[in-house]
């Protein structure tokens, strides 16, 4: 189950205090009754028995209420309160897209059709098909059309489509590059862009949080929230959005992805069209979707380990070593937020380090619509230290 949104209070529906049940249910025995219960008589022991059983129908009833509220649903639960919320269903995985070039062997006269459906693949079980028909013109000896990730190999472990998803991400151009059914003077082919916007079933917390936004949409995108919503709709792989407007009329998306990834020319392309729609766009706005800006820092970083903690040293290091992780991925998975070095310390020291030197990276401002970039990382351990 999710943290709930800390800007509520937790809440809960039954009383689940064990020693307040178990008092409750003596004091009603010994009232009935006219006797007292000493420690060590079953009956004291039968009672609290049914105390626990008590205890854990009550754990069960209250876990069940608390997913009638969203902040706390989660899978099935979480889908049918979307019903609450305008227009919003949880992404399903989206395949990946790229674009083929299709090369014939000689010019013809006249037009060449190759119609939709034409596949490529990597190796045999990664298969791109394009999406419409490709018109070559006469005298070209080439031609480009869209194309998904489609295959019938099936994922064993979980009886789905195995590219389904982000498998069919990150192929570089040139690499899909074997034709699966030729047509009349085939010569070659190649995807010409990385292939992306594969994207795995969204997540409870990014659906629970894309259905908050969904209230920004009552109106076209013309809200800043109603536009970072359209935006993160378009995939699961969108963790951040940034939308700016330098001047009227003119609206500046900038769209981030899971782990600090940068978006390349696909998924800028599927956002595109995402905040394109008629429904979604004013029709006065002229909008740019891009990649943000990237403010480049370096992690070189001394810890010291405090003497009476030596024989700790290996746990400590591996807990280093993980806050260090956790730092990068809180630096670079937000756009806007600052290069904050104090974070870093803050991190180290929970873990038990003694002392932390930080050299790099010093506090830097990151513009509203750029991110902050690893560079180099040099992490060491200085050693144990006196207190």
């Amino acid at each position: 189950m999710r943290v709930p949104n800390r800007k509520y209070p937790d809440i809960s529906f039954v009383d689940r205090d064990t020693s307040a049940i178990i008092s409750s249910l003596i004091k009603a025995y010994e009232l009935m009754t006219g006797r007292t219960l000493y420690p060590a008589d079953p009956t004291r022991l039968f009672i609290l028995w049914i105390a626990d059983i008590i205890v854990q129908e009550r754990e069960i009833i209250n876990e069940s209420a608390k997913q009638n509220v969203p902040r706390y649903a989660d899978g099935d639960y979480l889908d049918s309160l979307a019903e609450l919320f305008k227009d919003t269903e949880r992404l399903q995985a989206q395949a990946a897209r790229t674009t083929l070039r299709f090369y014939i062997s000689e010019a013809q006269t006249s037009v060449l059709v190759i119609p939709a459906g034409a596949r490529a693949t990597v190796d045999g079980e990664i298969i791109f098909a394009t999406t419409e028909n490709l018109s070559i013109e006469p005298g070209e000896l080439y031609g480009d059309a869209p194309a998904v990730c489609v295959s019938t190999v099936k994922d064993p472990s979980t009886g789905q489509d195995a590219t389904i998803g982000e498998k069919g991400n990150g192929f570089l151009p040139g690499q899909i590059s074997q034709i699966i059914n030729p047509f009349p003077y085939f010569d070659r082919v190649e995807n010409i862009t990385i292939s992306d916007g594969g994207a795995a079933r969204e997540e409870d917390d990014a659906f629970y949080n894309r259905m908050r936004e969904s209230m920004e949409t009552f109106s076209t995108a013309g809200p800043t929230g109603a536009y970072i919503y359209h935006a993160r709709t378009a995939s699961a792989r969108i963790v951040d959005v940034a939308a700016l407007s330098p001047e009227a009329g003119i609206i500046d998306i900038r769209i981030l992805l899971n782990n600090g990834e940068l978006p390349d020319e696909e998924m800028i392309q599927l956002v595109q069209e995402s905040l394109s729609a008629d429904k979604t766009r004013p029709l006065t706005d002229f909008v740019s979707v891009s990649a943000p800006d990237t403010v480049t820092f370096d992690i070189d970083v001394i810890y010291y380990i405090p003497r009476y903690s030596a024989s700790s040293e290996i746990v400590i290091k591996k807990d280093a070593e993980n806050a260090v992780r956790s730092y990068i991925k809180w630096q670079t998975e937000k756009m806007g937020r600052d290069i904050n070095p104090s974070y870093l310390t803050s991190l180290l020291m929970d873990t038990g380090v003694k002392r932390v030197v930080i050299t790099n990276p010093g506090y830097s401002a990151v513009r509203a619509n750029a991110v902050a970039v690893l560079g180099n990382q040099n992490v060491v351990y200085g050693g144990l230290e006196n207190e």
